[in-house]
């Protein structure tokens, strides 16, 4: 998507992850900030805030320039101003998560205090976002949060021998993300707020789901992370038969981030040795959703993946070779559903069957 064009105007946040460390950029020759400079097109320079806003989400979405994105945040920030309101605040930490720079992230903390006691659905908003930042601040306080993945991805041989080991100052990261699920809850226990709570909890899903990309991330951190999105996910998809939220629908992309948070999660937990009783305790709510959709091909495919990683957390055999077999069952259902997804195909194939 075309926004802007090359220019000589300074840009102010790192727009390469490699960047060791948050600055204020006005170089343009500097290694971190090699996207060179960036000018919005005068049609875009003349939204309002909100809408700029809007195209950098949805920038964001069809996976768009990344020096683009940042400055659609930084004019509609501009645009914002002094003006003390939950969008700009919004704005500011979007940019924070995206840029992963933590100043913006501050400066929207500030606002969402002064905002906090406005009312009930205010409140849930602001200590959502508080929450978000504090989850961001742990991220970014690790020492090697922005080193880049090796050379060859991450194979076998790239696997830090310390990816197991506890997490220096979990118990932060725990409590913030603690915040950030009774946020949540109580946002979704305001009726006049739906609108509200199904942008808040599509945006969280999407926040904590871009974490895993950075190679500092061990499995510990995964899942401890993904046990909050699971968390999430089971109230806020009707996957518990407690939920307040199953009537609320909302959306085919976020239900399927919503997916493969429940997958990364029992990846992590099998990585970490996690009991299989308990993995498979943890899984019940999904694995019966998921039972229950035979006809979808996603639903099929991700039960299928699911059961594999159980596999490898069963001690017994037979009950490893049922949930083989069961998976590989649900894998050819989906491929009858689906015949032309190749990673279904690919799945397939791995398995020795035949998919033509």
């Amino acid at each position: 998507m075309k926004h802007a064009k090359s220019s000589s105007a300074p840009k102010r946040a790192r727009t390469s992850k490699e960047c060791s460390a948050d600055h204020e950029c006005t170089d343009d020759n500097c290694s971190c900030c090699g996207d060179g400079p960036v000018q919005l097109d005068d049609q875009v320079l003349s939204q309002p805030a909100h809408t700029l806003l809007a195209l950098a989400l949805e920038e964001i979405e069809s996976t768009g320039d990344r020096a683009v994105v940042i400055k659609l945040f930084e004019t509609a920030i501009e645009k914002f101003g002094n003006e003390k309101s939950l969008e700009h605040a919004w704005a500011l930490l979007r940019l924070a998560e995206y840029a992963e720079f933590m100043d913006y992230a501050e400066k929207a903390v500030l606002i969402a205090k002064e905002l906090g006691t406005a009312g009930q659905m205010e409140a849930s908003l602001c200590g959502l976002l508080e929450a978000r930042a504090q989850v961001l601040s742990f991220c970014l306080e690790q020492s090697n949060w922005r080193d880049p993945v090796p050379d060859g991805g991450d194979s076998d041989d790239d696997v830090d021998e310390d990816t197991n080991k506890p997490i220096v100052g979990e118990q932060k990261l725990v409590d913030s993300l603690a915040q950030l699920v009774a946020a949540h809850n109580a946002l979704s226990a305001l009726s006049t707020a739906v609108p509200s709570f199904i942008d808040a909890y599509r945006g969280t899903l999407t926040f904590l789901f871009a974490r895993r990309e950075a190679h500092a991330l061990t499995s510990r951190m995964l899942l401890v992370l993904f046990d909050a999105a699971v968390t999430l996910a089971y109230e806020h998809e009707g996957w518990l038969a407690t939920s307040s939220t199953a009537g609320i629908d909302s959306g085919d992309d976020t239900r399927k981030i919503a997916h493969q948070a429940a997958l990364v999660w029992a990846m992590a937990a099998a990585e970490c040795s996690v009991d299989s009783a308990v993995v498979e305790a943890r899984l019940e709510p999904i694995v019966k959703y998921l039972a229950s959709q035979p006809n979808d091909a996603e639903c099929c495919k991700l039960y299928a993946q699911l059961l594999l990683v159980l596999c490898g957390c069963y001690e017994d055999e037979e009950k490893a070779m049922d949930a083989y077999d069961l998976a590989s069952s649900k894998l050819a259902q989906a491929h009858k559903l689906s015949p032309n997804d190749p990673e279904i195909k690919s799945q397939l194939a791995d398995m020795g069957q035949s998919f033509d």
